[in-house]
């Protein structure tokens, strides 16, 4: 019975994998947002080398702001969220602690989920994120957000319609810290 089967050559296809070795070209960028098991991806310019993709400070900046933008727009209220809109701003643990006036031990303890973000502290940031992004902060958020593990897919290099933006929650003013590449304080 396998005599009346046809016969179909096995065909073997080149791999042009070495050829774009170097390339620019679309590479989907992974953003984890801490153990809350929703992941970001972005298709985005980058070069291809042997280990993976590389892609530049100024699209991952990019990307990550429009995740970021994205989890505010869900009203993800929660540290691991809290900890990735700070990143994606590019705050250190110890900028938000001398921003809001608390120590660091308490900014650790919002971002690993001890004590609950406050949730006008986490507008506050919210709000940053979204004028970096040039999204409008959302009126309210779900009273019970979905935080179910998926992939999210965004597109950073599509820009956001320009809106007003509304005037935002009381904020800290924005502290800079002091350093070689900041004016004397």
């Amino acid at each position: 019975m396998a005599d009346d089967l046809a016969q179909f050559p096995i065909v073997v296809l080149e791999s042009d994998y070495q050829e774009t070795i170097g390339k620019i070209g679309l590479y989907d960028y992974l953003m984890t947002v801490g153990a809350t098991g929703i992941e970001f991806m972005a298709a985005v310019p980058g070069r291809l080398q042997i280990w993976g993709p590389v892609f530049a400070l100024n699209v991952q900046k990019a990307a990550n702001l429009r995740a970021a933008s994205t989890l505010v727009q869900m009203g993800l209220i929660s540290g691991d969220t809290f900890a990735f809109m700070r990143q994606a701003l590019g705050f250190s643990q110890s900028d938000i602690a001398t921003m809001y006036g608390v120590t660091l031990a308490t900014v650790i303890a919002w971002e690993d989920n001890s004590i609950p973000v406050p949730r006008a502290n986490w507008a506050c940031l919210a709000y940053r994120v979204c004028i970096a992004d040039g999204r409008g902060m959302p009126s309210d958020f779900a009273l019970n957000p979905d935080f179910r593990a998926r992939m999210i897919r965004i597109f950073p290099n599509i820009p956001m319609q320009a809106i007003q933006q509304p005037e935002g929650p009381p904020c800290p003013p924005l502290v800079v810290p002091c350093g070689p590449l900041n004016p004397p304080c």
